[in-house]
């Protein structure tokens, strides 16, 4: 299996604090039965600002390390973008997931649908493919004009119970239709951030919305408790 979102690189973020952890976090996808893993520091401005250069040459050298240990996991460079208003100026040097055209992003808790979709059509016309992150997590999704069957499915799960306007449907299905790719967390499935997204990364696989999974790990003890249980479910989907 491929982690599309694991941040593995030592000192980088909020992520493994140093080497220790990343071969400790390494080991443990591996047991599980990973094969390859993305490393995807937060790019966030005025908190975590790594050039991709510095990526690249961070997972070089992790990669050389895991090699030295006998870790037999496959490293790829990538970052996780956050779509805030400063995220345009992160294009003019953009840091794909390894050798494909897709960005991973995610939103901020505090963003608002106009920009969200300003930003993924700026990804777009760059000719990437915009990979949004753990959508489960993301109550933003829930802004719709029309009541989209799928979304209102996860409102009821959830309670959700805004009003809502009537038009175009919801936020996650109308960047859908214009080319943006999921990507669900293997924590979400495990309960990991509680009963609510779990159910409604449920809906989402049952749906055949996720394009790829990730661990999102950011430390080895979280990630040895959701890792095992995530996986099992994840890989069900996959399967069908």
């Amino acid at each position: 299996m491929i982690d599309y979102h694991c941040h593995l690189l030592p000192g980088f973020d909020d992520g493994a604090a140093d080497l220790d952890e990343s071969l400790a976090m390494a080991r443990l996808l591996v047991a599980a039965g990973m094969v390859e893993v993305h490393c995807t520091p937060h790019c966030i401005h005025g908190v975590y600002q790594h050039s991709p250069a510095q990526v690249l040459a961070a997972v070089t050298s992790l990669q050389t390390e895991l090699e030295g240990q006998g870790i037999p996991l496959r490293l790829r460079p990538g970052m996780e973008y956050y779509l805030d208003e400063f995220f345009p100026r992160q294009l003019d040097d953009p840091l794909p997931l390894g050798e494909t055209r897709m960005l991973l992003v995610e939103a901020p808790s505090q963003s608002d649908p106009q920009r969200l979709r300003a930003n993924l059509l700026l990804i777009s016309r760059k000719g990437l493919i915009p990979l949004f992150a753990h959508p489960e997590r993301c109550r933003l999704l829930d802004e719709e004009d029309a009541g989209g069957e799928l979304w209102g499915r996860l409102r009821q799960i959830s309670g959700w119970h805004r009003a809502k306007s009537r038009g175009e449907g919801s936020l996650l299905t109308r960047i859908m239709n214009e080319g943006v790719l999921l990507q669900g967390n293997l924590g979400s499935f495990a309960g990991h951030y509680g009963a609510g997204v779990r159910q409604r990364a449920l809906v989402l696989a049952r749906a055949g919305r996720y394009h790829c999974f990730g661990s999102d790990a950011h430390n080895p003890v979280a990630l040895q408790g959701f890792l095992a249980a995530g996986m099992q479910v994840a890989q069900s989907f996959t399967r069908q």
